[in-house]
């Protein structure tokens, strides 16, 4: 009889046998074998998407405007700027001066010009096939996103169980959980090489992180609660888990378990503090146990960690501290923060987050970053620098305005404080808007910040002849028409700096609501391309005008050029963005064509509640409004994810099925 060799367990630390020792080393094997070629299919699937998305990303890396745009904010001398608030009322005469000045310092500009190349999204070009993955499927996800996510979680479940058994072999979970580490890390930052490959924010990925994120959860409970239930059977529970290796897995454990309970949406929406620190406390914490609980992690967890700190060096390098001039304007029910020091280094729709150094909002408030679109151009001439334009919506932005309000000088007097801005972030990701022939920008209420940006973006481009858009139409919602008051200086100079340029841009506000004795609105001359009507936008009309329009633009124009598309970007409520989906997909398929395709830059608003009272209704103005940017429909492969409250309350790209 041959006695089997007693060798020490690296392990365990106890003596076993040698068939024993290599019987388990077996499935170890084979399952960081299996991870490992998923992962690598992962990551082919990463490289499918970025060969499609290549074209858009060459083209944009193409344009001198584009290429440099979009990183670290900055300040550039040569810019020029209009109207300094966007409350000072200026006359036609002083603002058409001022645009006739900045205009002829860009004359000498156009000799270098460079006009982008318009490369098609893939939705404009498989139209039914979009429309097809758009259909709701749960909820505010759609057919395309659901697709994505069963896919993910089948490709993870085949990891599982690829000749192998929960029920005899608990290991294989534990692999499959910390080989999605990197993922569920690369897809919460917001820098990020996938980001940057596929051409979408950050933002946009963040549904597919909350989703790896529990797959990981969960993976990571099947396996602990596969040993427990082995070991209480055979009786060995408490000889077990004395060991240090158990106790840091049980410690793993309660830190996943702990980051799946404070993600949840209630947390999210009205705790968001508590979500955020939990999050960062449970995920370091996470990331030392598993490494002395399991060995074969260690890589997995130093490519996460270096993700996550690159993250932090990067947000480090973009956070700029500067004085803000605060505004309170009344009619909008917004504080207006103008960074003047700022004014260049980030694209239309891209949004900051910022912090106020200031006692004024409260002992913990000057500690709290959110997130804002901006609301300016870089390098714009319409308004001075970087302008944000903070909806009156919670208890912080409530302080912001009380402390603009709160002016010694009296109303339209600014407030100097101190801030420090992160960003940008987000944006349009590889579509280049000035690429297009036409643009129609359909928003309401506080979704103005995005499509003023754009707007002034596409004229300020247009003036140095780096755009290609002929015809731009606006139109804003809003509650009272009282509302058009803090903002008709830009519109003013937006419309001069559009007659003096090629681009010809049309304004249109509507008012949803009778004026009342609060908000009433004085006759005054509308200046010329601007109207104020009641009622609600005939929004399929209005797109057809406006690519008939521009068809006439081109061919007034003399041009043989093919066709660029339109551009139509919306931001409000989900209703309304549901509005131009159902407009865009309602166009005549031959006019559709004809213009070259249209693409949908998309952004809803969605309640977020932090940290609200006992008892205090979500549906109430306690909320933070959740700007959901969207980028075009051309993520990768035309796939797109849902919605739900994301982390907190920030500007989240979503494709149109979501």
């Amino acid at each position: 009889m041959i006695e089997s060799t007693l060798i020490m367990d690296p392990a365990s630390g106890r003596e076993t046998s040698l068939d024993a020792l290599q019987h388990s080393a077996v499935p170890k094997a084979e399952s960081a074998n299996v991870v490992f070629w998923v992962d690598i299919f992962i990551l082919c699937f990463i490289a499918i998407c970025t060969l499609f998305q290549s074209p858009r990303y060459f083209a944009r890396l193409l344009s001198p405007d584009e290429r440099g745009g979009g990183h670290f904010l900055s300040r550039n001398p040569v810019a020029r700027t209009v109207a300094s608030s966007p409350s000072l009322m200026k006359t036609s005469e002083s603002s058409a001066d001022l645009v006739e000045r900045a205009h002829s310092g860009k004359l000498e500009q156009r000799t270098n010009a460079f006009v982008p190349q318009h490369i098609r999204a893939w939705p404009t070009v498989l139209r039914t096939t979009t429309a097809f993955l758009r259909i709701r499927f749960l909820g505010r996800i759609h057919l395309g996103g659901t697709m994505l996510l069963t896919f993910y979680f089948g490709l993870l479940l085949f990891a599982g169980l690829y000749r192998d058994s929960l029920f005899t072999n608990q290991i294989r979970a534990a692999y499959v959980a910390v080989s999605q580490i990197p993922f569920v890390v690369a897809l919460a930052m917001k820098n990020n090489i996938i980001s940057m490959l596929i051409g979408i924010g950050w933002d946009h990925m963040n549904y597919i992180h909350r989703f790896t994120g529990r797959l990981l959860v969960i993976a990571a409970n099947v396996h602990a609660i596969g040993y427990i239930y082995r070991w209480t059977i055979l009786g060995k529970f408490t000889r077990h888990i004395e060991q240090p290796r158990y106790i840091w897995g049980i410690v793993a454990l309660v830190c996943v378990d702990v980051l799946f309970f404070f993600s949840l949406a209630i947390w999210r929406q009205r705790a968001y503090n508590v979500f955020f620190v939990s999050h960062v406390v449970a995920f370091i914490l996470f990331l030392v146990a598993v490494c002395f609980h399991m060995r074969d992690a260690l890589p997995y967890v130093l490519v996460g960690a270096g993700i996550y700190v690159v993250d932090l060096l990067l947000r480090f390098a973009k956070t700029r501290i500067c004085a803000a001039n605060l505004q309170a304007l009344p009619e909008l029910d917004m504080t207006s923060l103008q960074i003047p020091t700022l004014n260049a280094g980030w694209r239309a729709g891209q949004h900051v987050r910022l912090r106020v150094l200031s006692t004024g909002m409260g002992w913990h408030g000057w500690a709290e970053t959110h997130p804002f679109t901006i609301a300016s151009a870089s390098m714009g001439t319409a308004q001075q620098g970087l302008v944000i334009l903070a909806k009156n919506t919670g208890r912080w932005t409530q302080r912001l305005y009380n402390i603009a309000a709160g002016s010694p000088f009296g109303e339209g007097s600014n407030v100097i404080v101190k801030v420090m801005v992160e960003g940008p972030y987000g944006g349009p990701g590889n579509t280049v808007i000035s690429s297009f022939s036409g643009a129609l920008f359909v928003v309401g209420g506080s979704g103005i910040s995005y499509a003023l940006s754009s707007v002034e973006e596409l004229l300020e481009k247009a003036a140095r002849g780096t755009s290609s858009v002929a015809v731009v139409d606006l139109i804003w919602c809003v509650k009272y028409p009282d509302s058009l008051i803090p903002l008709a200086s830009i519109f003013s100079s937006l419309l001069l700096e559009s007659a003096a340029g090629p681009t010809a841009l049309q304004i249109s506000v509507f008012f949803t609501r009778a004026p009342t004795a609060g908000h009433s609105l004085k006759a005054f001359d509308l200046p010329a391309g601007m109207t104020l009507d009641s009622g609600h936008p005939n929004i399929p009309c209005r797109l057809a005008d406006l690519v008939e329009r521009t068809k006439a633009r081109q061919a007034a124009a003399g041009t043989r050029a093919k066709p660029r598309g339109v551009l139509v970007g919306t931001c409000g409520p989900l209703a309304l963005g549901e509005v131009v989906r159902e407009a865009i997909d309602g166009l005549d398929e031959l006019l559709y064509e004809t213009v070259g395709g249209i693409e949908l830059n998309e952004e809803c608003v969605v309640a977020i509640c932090p940290l609200l009272p006992p008892g205090a209704d979500a549906s109430l103005p306690h909320q933070n409004l959740l700007s959901l940017r969207g980028v075009p429909w051309a993520s990768a492969l035309g796939f797109g994810g849902g919605t739900g409250p994301l982390v907190c309350n920030v500007a989240v790209s979503t494709p149109p099925w979501q």
